[in-house]
């Protein structure tokens, strides 16, 4: 009479963990719980902070978690972020290098790795519509940037004409934190639009700290100097996936990136 051991039961959880990758690398699960931080502490979903644990503490302060991650995954974030300023250079690329940052930082919360080829083929994919919705937020800031140089931010119509462009970049910049977010996650971009339009119209105060964070992240880095190049990127957008992702996974309010996290 054969009898299972508990070698071979182990055996045989490992290659059914290998087979949730298929051949062409694509991610189809979680291969490194330890490194995960979608895993929640009971240990299901891909929602949780990486460490199987329910850390009260941790959930209850997105950035403390981000800096642990961004310190535990350092070689890879610094990197991406000179990366990332380099591609941006041109701004019309800001976009795609974006979304490739975000993309490589759901890899690194997925596996604990970056997945070269998953990266890659995600930007490859979204290059147009990456492209024209990163390019929104450059121009509105640009049309405010141009009325106050110009000299035309004087009066009532030059005042208004200035305060709305100014408004308009900063909103389509933080729309843009959860629509990328999703994209890099494989939504389709018009979905991951329109769902990121009702998110942030019923999660104005997350939209706020957002953007709050981002402009203290971007002020701290640049008086760094070289810490802006080698930072910003890596850390603005750890913190914008653990906001995002903490919200979808509480509330739900993003319903195709809580399909694609699940």
């Amino acid at each position: 009479m054969s009898g299972s051991t508990p070698a071979s039961d182990a055996a045989r959880v490992v290659d059914a963990d290998d087979d949730r990758f298929d051949h062409g690398g694509s991610r189809r699960g979680v291969t490194d719980p330890e490194a995960s931080v979608f895993r929640r502490g009971n240990g299901t979903g891909r929602f949780g902070n990486g460490h199987g644990e329910d850390d009260g503490k941790e959930n209850a302060n997105a950035f403390v978690t981000t800096l642990k991650f961004v310190y535990r995954h350092s070689t890879a974030l610094v990197p991406v972020s000179l990366v990332w300023v380099l591609c941006s250079l041109p701004l019309v690329t800001v976009g795609p290098a974006s979304l490739g940052v975000y993309s490589v930082v759901l890899s690194l919360r997925e596996t604990g790795r970056v997945d070269r080829t998953h990266v890659v083929e995600t930007v490859r994919t979204n290059l147009v519509p990456a492209t024209l919705l990163g390019f929104l937020p450059v121009t509105f800031v640009g049309i405010a940037s141009l009325y106050v140089v110009s000299g035309l931010a004087t009066g009532f119509v030059g005042t208004a004409l200035t305060a709305v462009a100014l408004y308009g970049g900063l909103y389509v910049g933080v729309l843009l934190v959860p629509t990328f977010v999703s994209i890099a996650s494989g939504v389709e971009p018009r979905t991951a639009l329109r769902e990121s339009y009702v998110w942030l119209a019923g999660s104005p105060a997350t939209g706020l700290q957002l953007l709050l964070v981002t402009a203290v992240l971007f002020v701290a880095t640049l008086g760094l100097s070289i810490g802006f190049v080698l930072l910003f990127a890596g850390i603005t957008t750890a913190y914008h996936v653990e906001v995002v992702v903490r919200t979808t996974a509480e509330d739900g309010t993003l319903p195709s990136l809580a399909a694609e996290l699940r």
